[in-house]
Protein backbone atom coordinates (compact mmCIF):
# COMPACT_ATOMS: atom_id res chain seq x y z
CA UNK A 1 0.00 0.00 0.00
CA UNK A 2 1.10 3.67 -1.17
CA UNK A 3 1.00 6.30 1.54
CA UNK A 4 2.28 9.55 1.55
CA UNK A 5 4.40 12.22 3.86
CA UNK A 6 2.82 15.64 3.59
CA UNK A 7 5.52 17.34 4.15
CA UNK A 8 8.09 17.37 1.45
CA UNK A 9 10.87 16.09 2.16
CA UNK A 10 12.93 19.20 0.23
CA UNK A 11 10.94 21.53 2.81
CA UNK A 12 11.52 18.98 5.92
CA UNK A 13 15.05 18.58 5.63
CA UNK A 14 15.93 22.62 4.12
CA UNK A 15 19.36 23.87 5.49
CA UNK A 16 18.87 25.84 8.63
CA UNK A 17 22.39 27.34 8.60
CA UNK A 18 25.69 27.88 6.48
CA UNK A 19 27.24 24.01 8.33
CA UNK A 20 24.35 22.37 6.80
CA UNK A 21 25.07 24.15 2.89
CA UNK A 22 26.45 20.93 1.38
CA UNK A 23 28.45 21.33 -1.68
CA UNK A 24 29.08 25.36 -2.05
CA UNK A 25 31.81 26.20 0.54
CA UNK A 26 32.83 28.98 -1.83
CA UNK A 27 29.38 30.56 -2.50
CA UNK A 28 29.33 30.84 1.58
CA UNK A 29 32.45 32.75 1.44
CA UNK A 30 31.51 35.02 -0.59
CA UNK A 31 27.97 35.19 1.01
CA UNK A 32 29.54 36.52 4.21
CA UNK A 33 31.90 38.90 2.90
CA UNK A 34 28.69 40.43 1.29
CA UNK A 35 27.06 40.52 4.61
CA UNK A 36 30.54 41.61 6.12
CA UNK A 37 31.13 44.74 3.98
CA UNK A 38 27.21 45.77 4.00
CA UNK A 39 26.02 48.69 2.95
CA UNK A 40 28.60 48.79 0.38
CA UNK A 41 26.46 47.11 -1.53
CA UNK A 42 22.37 46.37 -0.75
CA UNK A 43 21.96 43.32 -2.88
CA UNK A 44 23.35 39.80 -3.90
CA UNK A 45 22.29 37.67 -6.61
CA UNK A 46 22.39 34.06 -5.86
CA UNK A 47 22.23 31.97 -9.17
CA UNK A 48 22.67 28.39 -9.96
CA UNK A 49 20.75 25.69 -11.58
CA UNK A 50 17.28 24.84 -9.91
CA UNK A 51 17.85 22.81 -6.06
CA UNK A 52 21.03 23.56 -5.78
CA UNK A 53 20.37 25.49 -2.68
CA UNK A 54 19.63 29.27 -3.69
CA UNK A 55 16.66 29.80 -1.39
CA UNK A 56 18.37 27.79 1.20
CA UNK A 57 21.21 29.86 1.11
CA UNK A 58 19.06 32.51 1.43
CA UNK A 59 17.27 31.34 4.41
CA UNK A 60 20.32 30.43 5.89
CA UNK A 61 21.36 34.12 6.26
CA UNK A 62 18.35 35.05 7.21
CA UNK A 63 19.12 32.38 10.61
CA UNK A 64 22.55 33.45 11.05
CA UNK A 65 22.26 36.75 11.02
CA UNK A 66 18.82 36.58 13.38
CA UNK A 67 16.74 38.21 10.37
CA UNK A 68 13.29 38.45 9.66
CA UNK A 69 12.69 37.20 6.12
CA UNK A 70 10.28 39.84 3.73
CA UNK A 71 9.82 37.34 0.48
CA UNK A 72 8.81 38.65 -2.73
CA UNK A 73 8.66 36.71 -6.05
CA UNK A 74 8.45 37.43 -9.73
CA UNK A 75 4.70 37.73 -9.14
CA UNK A 76 5.14 40.24 -6.91
CA UNK A 77 7.14 42.11 -9.19
CA UNK A 78 4.69 42.37 -11.60
CA UNK A 79 3.02 44.77 -9.11
CA UNK A 80 4.53 47.79 -9.45
CA UNK A 81 2.38 49.40 -6.93
CA UNK A 82 3.00 47.05 -4.43
CA UNK A 83 6.32 47.52 -4.21
CA UNK A 84 5.81 51.39 -4.16
CA UNK A 85 3.08 51.39 -1.23
CA UNK A 86 4.15 47.93 0.64
CA UNK A 87 7.82 46.79 0.23
CA UNK A 88 8.87 50.03 -0.25
CA UNK A 89 8.39 51.06 3.40
CA UNK A 90 8.93 47.63 5.22
CA UNK A 91 12.33 47.92 3.45
CA UNK A 92 12.65 50.85 6.01
CA UNK A 93 11.23 49.46 9.03
CA UNK A 94 12.81 47.22 11.57
CA UNK A 95 11.67 43.87 12.65
CA UNK A 96 9.45 43.34 15.57
CA UNK A 97 10.15 39.95 16.20
CA UNK A 98 13.97 39.76 15.06
CA UNK A 99 17.41 41.82 15.57
CA UNK A 100 17.35 42.07 11.88
CA UNK A 101 15.74 41.88 8.77
CA UNK A 102 16.13 41.04 4.81
CA UNK A 103 14.44 40.91 1.73
CA UNK A 104 14.24 37.93 -0.03
CA UNK A 105 13.68 38.21 -4.13
CA UNK A 106 13.00 34.52 -5.10
CA UNK A 107 13.34 33.20 -8.33
CA UNK A 108 13.89 36.92 -10.24
CA UNK A 109 13.88 35.06 -14.02
CA UNK A 110 10.28 34.99 -13.87
CA UNK A 111 9.85 38.15 -14.09
CA UNK A 112 9.28 39.44 -17.95
CA UNK A 113 11.67 42.16 -19.72
CA UNK A 114 8.63 43.52 -21.72
CA UNK A 115 5.49 43.09 -19.22
CA UNK A 116 6.81 43.74 -16.23
CA UNK A 117 9.76 46.38 -16.99
CA UNK A 118 7.87 48.28 -14.64
CA UNK A 119 8.74 45.97 -11.51
CA UNK A 120 12.47 45.61 -12.65
CA UNK A 121 12.70 49.08 -12.42
CA UNK A 122 11.16 49.75 -9.00
CA UNK A 123 13.36 46.60 -7.25
CA UNK A 124 16.51 49.11 -8.46
CA UNK A 125 14.74 52.09 -6.43
CA UNK A 126 14.03 49.51 -3.54
CA UNK A 127 18.09 48.22 -3.57
CA UNK A 128 18.69 52.02 -3.34
CA UNK A 129 16.55 52.55 -0.34
CA UNK A 130 17.07 49.40 1.19
CA UNK A 131 18.09 49.66 4.72
CA UNK A 132 18.54 45.96 4.93
CA UNK A 133 20.52 42.98 2.71
CA UNK A 134 18.41 41.89 -0.52
CA UNK A 135 18.80 38.56 -1.15
CA UNK A 136 18.10 38.28 -4.97
CA UNK A 137 17.92 34.00 -6.52
CA UNK A 138 17.78 33.28 -10.35
CA UNK A 139 18.68 30.66 -12.13
CA UNK A 140 20.16 32.85 -14.93
CA UNK A 141 21.09 36.54 -14.01
CA UNK A 142 23.15 36.51 -17.42
CA UNK A 143 20.15 38.07 -18.93
CA UNK A 144 19.56 40.99 -21.18
CA UNK A 145 17.01 42.46 -19.03
CA UNK A 146 19.35 42.09 -16.04
CA UNK A 147 21.76 44.74 -17.25
CA UNK A 148 21.22 47.09 -14.88
CA UNK A 149 20.30 44.83 -12.00
CA UNK A 150 24.07 43.12 -12.19
CA UNK A 151 26.03 46.72 -11.84
CA UNK A 152 23.79 47.20 -8.42
CA UNK A 153 24.48 43.51 -6.84
CA UNK A 154 27.46 41.51 -5.69
CA UNK A 155 27.04 37.95 -7.79
CA UNK A 156 27.36 34.33 -6.65
CA UNK A 157 27.42 31.55 -8.28
CA UNK A 158 26.00 28.26 -6.79
CA UNK A 159 27.69 25.20 -8.59
CA UNK A 160 25.88 21.87 -9.37
CA UNK A 161 26.36 19.27 -6.18
CA UNK A 162 28.38 16.74 -6.96
CA UNK A 163 26.58 13.60 -6.79
CA UNK A 164 28.38 12.10 -3.91
CA UNK A 165 27.36 15.04 -1.67
CA UNK A 166 23.82 14.38 -2.44
CA UNK A 167 24.26 10.79 -2.09
CA UNK A 168 25.35 11.31 1.44
CA UNK A 169 22.35 13.45 1.96
CA UNK A 170 20.03 11.00 0.89
CA UNK A 171 21.64 8.48 3.13
CA UNK A 172 21.09 10.55 6.33
CA UNK A 173 17.48 10.96 5.02
CA UNK A 174 16.67 7.14 4.86
CA UNK A 175 18.64 6.84 8.24
CA UNK A 176 16.21 9.77 9.46
CA UNK A 177 13.19 8.39 7.99
CA UNK A 178 13.84 4.86 8.62
CA UNK A 179 13.74 4.00 5.10
CA UNK A 180 15.53 1.13 3.27
CA UNK A 181 16.73 1.49 0.05
CA UNK A 182 19.03 -0.56 -1.35
CA UNK A 183 22.94 1.63 -2.22
CA UNK A 184 22.48 1.13 -6.21
CA UNK A 185 19.69 2.89 -6.02
CA UNK A 186 20.30 5.51 -4.05
CA UNK A 187 23.35 5.69 -5.92
CA UNK A 188 21.31 6.18 -9.22
CA UNK A 189 18.68 8.45 -7.68
CA UNK A 190 22.38 10.90 -6.93
CA UNK A 191 23.83 10.36 -9.92
CA UNK A 192 20.30 11.34 -12.24
CA UNK A 193 19.78 14.41 -10.15
CA UNK A 194 23.23 15.91 -11.72
CA UNK A 195 23.48 18.20 -8.54
CA UNK A 196 19.93 18.97 -7.96
CA UNK A 197 19.29 18.23 -4.31
CA UNK A 198 15.26 19.04 -4.18
CA UNK A 199 14.50 16.62 -6.94
CA UNK A 200 16.96 13.86 -5.29
CA UNK A 201 14.80 14.33 -2.51
CA UNK A 202 11.69 14.63 -3.97
CA UNK A 203 12.87 11.39 -6.05
CA UNK A 204 13.55 9.75 -2.49
CA UNK A 205 10.34 10.56 -1.23
CA UNK A 206 8.05 9.04 -3.68
CA UNK A 207 10.23 5.45 -4.01
CA UNK A 208 10.39 5.50 -0.21
CA UNK A 209 6.49 5.12 -0.40
CA UNK A 210 7.02 2.08 -3.01
CA UNK A 211 6.95 -1.33 -1.87
CA UNK A 212 9.90 -2.41 -4.08
CA UNK A 213 11.46 0.52 -5.17
CA UNK A 214 14.17 -1.27 -7.44
CA UNK A 215 11.21 -2.59 -9.63
CA UNK A 216 10.86 1.05 -10.57
CA UNK A 217 14.17 0.60 -12.70
CA UNK A 218 12.66 -1.62 -14.69
CA UNK A 219 10.30 0.26 -16.31
CA UNK A 220 11.15 0.71 -20.00
CA UNK A 221 11.04 -0.88 -23.57
CA UNK A 222 7.61 -0.85 -24.97
CA UNK A 223 7.14 -4.64 -26.32
CA UNK A 224 3.70 -4.98 -27.57
CA UNK A 225 0.71 -3.54 -27.46
CA UNK A 226 -1.67 -4.15 -25.25
CA UNK A 227 -5.80 -2.87 -24.99
CA UNK A 228 -6.74 -0.42 -22.29
CA UNK A 229 -9.49 -3.21 -21.50
CA UNK A 230 -6.78 -5.58 -20.26
CA UNK A 231 -4.37 -2.80 -18.22
CA UNK A 232 -7.38 -1.81 -16.49
CA UNK A 233 -8.43 -5.42 -15.27
CA UNK A 234 -4.75 -5.89 -14.31
CA UNK A 235 -4.47 -2.72 -12.31
CA UNK A 236 -8.29 -3.19 -10.57
CA UNK A 237 -7.99 -7.24 -10.19
CA UNK A 238 -4.46 -7.26 -8.45
CA UNK A 239 -2.90 -5.55 -5.57
CA UNK A 240 0.49 -7.10 -6.03
CA UNK A 241 3.17 -5.23 -8.23
CA UNK A 242 4.38 -7.26 -10.86
CA UNK A 243 6.90 -6.56 -14.33
CA UNK A 244 3.92 -6.58 -16.29
CA UNK A 245 2.23 -3.67 -14.45
CA UNK A 246 5.64 -2.17 -14.31
CA UNK A 247 5.38 -1.74 -18.19
CA UNK A 248 1.72 -2.03 -18.78
CA UNK A 249 1.17 1.64 -19.99
CA UNK A 250 4.10 1.26 -22.52
CA UNK A 251 2.57 -0.77 -24.39
CA UNK A 252 -0.25 0.89 -24.77
CA UNK A 253 -0.78 3.07 -27.82
CA UNK A 254 -2.65 5.88 -26.65
CA UNK A 255 -1.64 9.48 -25.21
CA UNK A 256 -1.23 9.61 -21.65
CA UNK A 257 -3.88 12.05 -21.18
CA UNK A 258 -6.39 9.54 -22.87
CA UNK A 259 -5.50 6.97 -20.36
CA UNK A 260 -5.61 9.35 -17.33
CA UNK A 261 -9.41 9.61 -18.54
CA UNK A 262 -9.69 5.65 -19.09
CA UNK A 263 -8.72 5.62 -15.06
CA UNK A 264 -10.49 8.13 -14.27
CA UNK A 265 -13.77 7.04 -15.22
CA UNK A 266 -13.45 3.31 -13.93
CA UNK A 267 -11.69 3.59 -10.74
CA UNK A 268 -15.10 3.70 -8.20
CA UNK A 269 -15.69 0.44 -10.47
CA UNK A 270 -13.30 -1.57 -8.34
CA UNK A 271 -12.56 0.57 -4.85
CA UNK A 272 -14.68 1.74 -2.43
CA UNK A 273 -14.54 3.77 0.96
CA UNK A 274 -10.92 4.24 2.10
CA UNK A 275 -9.58 2.32 -0.89
CA UNK A 276 -11.55 4.33 -3.18
CA UNK A 277 -9.72 7.55 -1.92
CA UNK A 278 -6.60 6.02 -2.02
CA UNK A 279 -6.28 5.34 -5.61
CA UNK A 280 -7.70 8.81 -6.47
CA UNK A 281 -4.42 10.00 -4.43
CA UNK A 282 -2.53 8.40 -6.34
CA UNK A 283 -4.14 9.16 -9.39
CA UNK A 284 -4.13 13.05 -8.57
CA UNK A 285 -0.37 12.57 -7.50
CA UNK A 286 0.43 11.38 -10.95
CA UNK A 287 -1.62 14.38 -12.09
CA UNK A 288 1.07 16.54 -10.34
CA UNK A 289 4.01 15.24 -12.35
CA UNK A 290 2.11 15.39 -15.76
CA UNK A 291 1.90 18.72 -14.83
CA UNK A 292 5.53 19.17 -13.78
CA UNK A 293 7.00 17.71 -16.65
CA UNK A 294 5.38 19.56 -19.00
CA UNK A 295 5.97 22.97 -17.49
CA UNK A 296 9.65 22.42 -16.68
CA UNK A 297 10.50 19.78 -19.18
CA UNK A 298 11.41 17.12 -16.45
CA UNK A 299 10.67 13.99 -18.17
CA UNK A 300 12.32 11.75 -15.69
CA UNK A 301 9.24 12.48 -13.67
CA UNK A 302 7.86 10.03 -16.15
CA UNK A 303 8.37 7.03 -14.50
CA UNK A 304 6.77 8.03 -11.20
CA UNK A 305 3.73 8.94 -13.36
CA UNK A 306 3.37 5.81 -14.77
CA UNK A 307 4.02 3.90 -11.47
CA UNK A 308 1.11 6.00 -9.51
CA UNK A 309 -0.84 5.02 -12.22
CA UNK A 310 -0.34 1.22 -12.60
CA UNK A 311 0.91 0.16 -9.42
CA UNK A 312 -0.03 3.09 -6.87
CA UNK A 313 -3.02 2.52 -8.03
CA UNK A 314 -3.07 -1.15 -7.62
CA UNK A 315 -1.70 -0.90 -4.57
CA UNK A 316 -4.83 1.00 -3.20
CA UNK A 317 -6.51 -2.07 -2.23
CA UNK A 318 -5.84 -4.84 0.30
CA UNK A 319 -7.01 -7.88 -1.64
CA UNK A 320 -7.46 -8.83 -5.34
CA UNK A 321 -10.26 -8.46 -6.92
CA UNK A 322 -12.15 -11.88 -8.66
CA UNK A 323 -14.70 -11.69 -11.21
CA UNK A 324 -15.52 -9.50 -14.30
CA UNK A 325 -16.63 -6.35 -14.63
CA UNK A 326 -17.81 -4.00 -17.28
CA UNK A 327 -15.26 -1.18 -17.86
CA UNK A 328 -16.70 2.06 -19.10
CA UNK A 329 -15.67 4.04 -22.10
CA UNK A 330 -14.90 7.52 -20.81
CA UNK A 331 -17.31 8.71 -23.56
CA UNK A 332 -18.38 12.46 -22.91
CA UNK A 333 -15.34 13.44 -21.31
CA UNK A 334 -13.61 11.75 -23.78
CA UNK A 335 -14.87 13.15 -26.68
CA UNK A 336 -14.91 16.71 -25.00
CA UNK A 337 -10.99 15.74 -24.46
CA UNK A 338 -10.64 14.60 -28.17
CA UNK A 339 -12.12 17.33 -29.42
CA UNK A 340 -9.71 19.31 -28.18
CA UNK A 341 -6.64 17.59 -29.11
CA UNK A 342 -7.77 17.90 -33.00
CA UNK A 343 -9.02 21.65 -32.19
CA UNK A 344 -5.35 22.08 -30.74
CA UNK A 345 -3.71 20.34 -33.58
CA UNK A 346 -5.46 22.09 -36.18
CA UNK A 347 -4.65 25.50 -34.64
CA UNK A 348 -0.89 24.67 -34.26
CA UNK A 349 -0.73 23.71 -37.79
CA UNK A 350 -2.74 27.06 -39.38
CA UNK A 351 -0.18 29.15 -37.24
CA UNK A 352 2.79 27.12 -38.90
CA UNK A 353 0.74 27.81 -42.12
CA UNK A 354 -0.01 31.64 -41.36
CA UNK A 355 3.95 32.04 -40.12
CA UNK A 356 5.40 31.10 -43.44
CA UNK A 357 2.87 32.77 -45.99
CA UNK A 358 2.49 35.53 -43.89
CA UNK A 359 -1.21 36.11 -42.88
CA UNK A 360 -2.93 35.67 -40.26
CA UNK A 361 -4.56 32.59 -38.01
CA UNK A 362 -7.62 32.94 -38.42
CA UNK A 363 -7.54 33.08 -41.87
CA UNK A 364 -5.85 29.90 -42.26
CA UNK A 365 -8.16 28.27 -39.89
CA UNK A 366 -10.74 30.24 -41.69
CA UNK A 367 -9.85 28.58 -45.06
CA UNK A 368 -8.20 25.14 -43.04
CA UNK A 369 -10.77 23.09 -46.26
CA UNK A 370 -8.48 24.37 -48.41
CA UNK A 371 -5.13 24.05 -46.67
CA UNK A 372 -5.73 20.11 -46.45
CA UNK A 373 -5.62 20.17 -49.37
CA UNK A 374 -2.45 22.69 -50.66
CA UNK A 375 -0.69 20.29 -47.24
CA UNK A 376 -1.00 16.76 -49.42
CA UNK A 377 2.44 18.18 -50.74
CA UNK A 378 4.57 16.98 -48.86
CA UNK A 379 7.57 19.18 -49.76
CA UNK A 380 5.36 21.76 -47.83
CA UNK A 381 4.80 19.34 -45.07
CA UNK A 382 8.30 19.24 -44.85
CA UNK A 383 8.91 23.01 -44.62
CA UNK A 384 6.51 23.80 -42.17
CA UNK A 385 8.09 20.78 -40.11
CA UNK A 386 4.96 19.15 -39.11
CA UNK A 387 5.01 16.71 -36.10
CA UNK A 388 3.86 13.24 -37.01
CA UNK A 389 0.63 13.99 -35.23
CA UNK A 390 0.04 17.02 -37.39
CA UNK A 391 0.75 15.16 -40.33
CA UNK A 392 -1.95 11.84 -39.43
CA UNK A 393 -4.67 14.56 -38.68
CA UNK A 394 -4.37 15.74 -41.97
CA UNK A 395 -4.03 12.57 -43.33
CA UNK A 396 -7.76 11.66 -41.57
CA UNK A 397 -10.26 11.06 -44.22
CA UNK A 398 -12.63 13.44 -42.05
CA UNK A 399 -11.89 16.31 -40.67
CA UNK A 400 -13.14 18.64 -37.64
Amino acid sequence: MITFDHIPWCEKYRAKSFQDIVGQDLAVDKVKLFLRSFPKKKAIVLHGPPGVGKTSLAYAIAFENDSEVLELNASDLRNKSKIAEIIGPASQQKSLFKKNKLILVDEVDGVSAIKDRGGLAELLVLLEKSAFPVIITANDIWQKKFNLLRKKADIVALKEVDYKEVLGILRKICENENVVVSSEVLTSIAIKARGDIRASLNDLQILSNMDSPELVQEVGERNKEQSIFSALQHIFKNSAIDEKMLRIFDEINMPIDEIFLWIEENIPLEYKGEELARAYESLSRADVFRGRIRRQRHWRFMVYEYFLLGPGIASAKQYNRAGWTGYKKPSRILKIWLQNQRSLKKKSISQKYSKFCHISTKTAMKDFMLLKIILQDSRIRKDLKLSEEEIAYLDKPVYN
